[in-house]
């Protein structure tokens, strides 16, 4: 007796749907992740988002324009920036809402390990590219240079690279201002 008619026989046939449903949402997961590592750009936005500073004023606006204008010169979009913190839409840290990129200080419970300095999640589409993004830096570390210009080119879509000098090195210590397509 095949394995499918045993299965069938066990569970039925919602439960074999059910079970075939849940198979493809796990291997598109995984094509999704291979796709992501494998790529230097996975994603792009579909509009120019809007960046928010929902650091609050310790985070100059020299900060985020000089991150921002080094993206720009590379061809990225942005609609505006928004300097003061917009409460509704900083409330929740781990909420991504679509179209903007919002820039948090986050307490040093929210690393991994010792050695992270920010990190970045992204929401994507695969029909719509990037969604949202939501950028978190460890308090006073937004200072370190090329940290907040490195998590925004994680928000517009570059993954990492590890060759000393480019802007996307994953290590802080080996990070430069430069940028090349690998």
């Amino acid at each position: 007796m095949g394995l499918l008619r045993r299965l069938s026989n066990k569970v039925g046939t919602p439960g074999i749907l059910i079970i075939s449903f849940l198979t493809g949402l796990l291997c598109g997961k995984l094509i999704v992740m291979h796709y992501e590592t494998t790529s230097f750009k996975p994603w792009e936005w579909d509009k120019p988002p809007v960046i928010l500073n929902c650091y609050g004023s310790m985070l100059r606006p020299s900060y985020i324009n000089k991150s921002v204008s080094y993206w720009q010169a590379l061809g990225e979009r942005i609609l505006f920036i928004e300097y003061t913190p917009v409460k509704k839409l900083c409330r929740n840290k781990h909420k991504i809402t679509p179209g903007f990129i919002k820039i948090y200080q986050a307490s040093d419970v929210a690393f991994n390990s010792d050695s992270t300095m920010a990190y970045t999640m992204r929401k994507a589409g695969s029909v719509t590219g990037i969604i949202g993004a939501n950028i978190l830096i460890r308090p006073g570390t937004y200072t370190i240079k090329n940290l907040l210009t490195h998590e925004l080119g994680h928000a517009f879509g570059y993954t990492h690279v590890k060759e000393p000098g480019h802007i996307m090195h994953p290590i802080t210590e080996h990070m430069g201002d430069k940028f090349w397509i690998p």
